[in-house]
């Protein structure tokens, strides 16, 4: 696809049976057409036979953490742009569109990473926590905007990053547990930099939903500090992921 820059779709995974069918249908929904899915897996549920059966390329690691598992997609990507994306994330059909077209409106390169606004996903949200999970939103919102013209962007979840710059800034630190994106970025805004573009996406709140926005709010900002300053910090999250309902 001559001009059409291949987009290299990296996804961590890790018993996400619940969730990914949802992402990578989106994915496979885009009207721009021209891009590889690579998860780097190492689930114990049924995860590698959905991405089986939807045709997606795998890499089986170890399980240890996602810093590793995005490195390992990364050095088998082969696109000029690198999206990562987590496993719980649905994307609006124009968005890889809307990502090329950005990119090659950057006539200069400056812009090294773009990320779509995050809208409520309501998939495991009790109805009494939907009001309070929407004010929170908005208020990420306004802090993402806030934070990219800063030298630490609070980038995650579903990111679009020139693979150049990447290379230049250095793959995640396998140290990091938590925190590992503020790392990551803040490496990589040193480089050039970050955009909010139009196009949305939905994002799960369910690690908030089950283990408390304060708690997980608090546990964050902890592991940002200590990722920035020591850039290794070794708190394990709880599993919060959901098993399939039968049929």
């Amino acid at each position: 696809m001559k001009g059409m820059p291949l987009i290299s779709v990296v996804i961590p995974v890790y018993n996400e049976e619940s969730y990914v069918s949802d992402l990578i249908k989106s994915i496979k929904q885009q009207t721009y057409k021209n891009y590889e899915i690579i998860a780097a897996d190492s689930s114990t549920d049924n995860t590698p036979n959905i991405l089986k059966k939807l045709n997606v390329k795998i890499v089986t690691i170890p399980k240890t953490n996602v810093s590793s598992a995005r490195n390992a997609g990364i050095k088998k990507a082969k696109g000029e742009i690198l999206a990562l994306i987590d496993a719980d994330y649905i994307l609006q059909k124009n968005l890889f569109k809307s990502v090329v077209k950005a990119f090659k409106d950057d006539k200069n390169k400056r812009v090294v990473c773009m990320e779509p606004r995050s809208k409520l996903s309501l998939k495991d949200l009790k109805k009494r926590d939907i009001v309070k999970f929407r004010i929170l939103n908005e208020l990420i919102y306004v802090y993402k905007r806030v934070s990219f013209f800063t030298f630490l962007p609070a980038a995650y979840g579903c990111d679009f990053c020139r693979a150049e710059a990447v290379k230049k800034s250095g793959l995640f630190n396998e140290d990091i547990d938590v925190a590992e994106d503020k790392e990551f970025f803040s490496r990589l805004r040193k480089i050039g930099k970050f955009k909010m573009i139009k196009q949305h996406v939905r994002m799960s709140y369910r690690r908030h939903s089950k283990e408390g926005a304060i708690k997980t709010g608090l546990l964050y900002f902890f592991a940002t500090v200590s990722a920035l300053f020591t850039k290794r910090f070794k708190f394990k999250f709880k599993s919060i992921r959901r098993k399939s309902k039968k049929k």
